[in-house]
């Protein structure tokens, strides 16, 4: 059984887990909850998401500053009918987008590693507290 509270905290520095979830009241059934855990792997990411119709996806103006620009990952699923989205540059933090028939439109996911923390070791044995 875990520590069960309701408070807000800010902690600096690391923070480690067996594993990680979040509760919160479930939006359509009054007196039911959601329990969701989140998703874990090798890296500290981020993402944008979002809608593009047009040939430029401006990305956050933090952006820059807060990944590693050989990390980003860009993901498209078109709206509408097949086609294939790609993308053309990432440049002065703008995604220039194309498609195979040149009409643009599709959900995007971008997302790329933190370059302001140290990647998090992956296998190491544990030392005794």
């Amino acid at each position: 059984m875990g520590l069960q509270t309701e408070a807000t905290f800010t902690l600096y520095g690391d923070f480690t887990a067996s594993s990680k979830s979040f509760d919160i009241p479930h939006p359509t059934k009054p007196g039911m909850r959601l329990r969701y855990g989140v998703l874990e792997g090798p890296e500290h990411g981020v993402y944008v998401r979002g809608v593009v119709t047009s040939n430029v996806i401006e990305l956050p103006d933090y952006w820059t500053e807060l990944v590693d620009s050989n990390s980003i990952t860009v993901q498209f699923t078109s709206i509408g009918e097949p086609n294939t989205h790609f993308v053309v540059k990432i440049e002065d933090n703008k995604v220039y987008v194309d498609s195979e028939k040149g009409n643009i439109n599709a959900y995007f996911f971008i997302q790329a590693e933190r370059k302001d923390v140290n990647p998090p070791l992956l296998e190491y044995i544990p030392t005794k507290p």
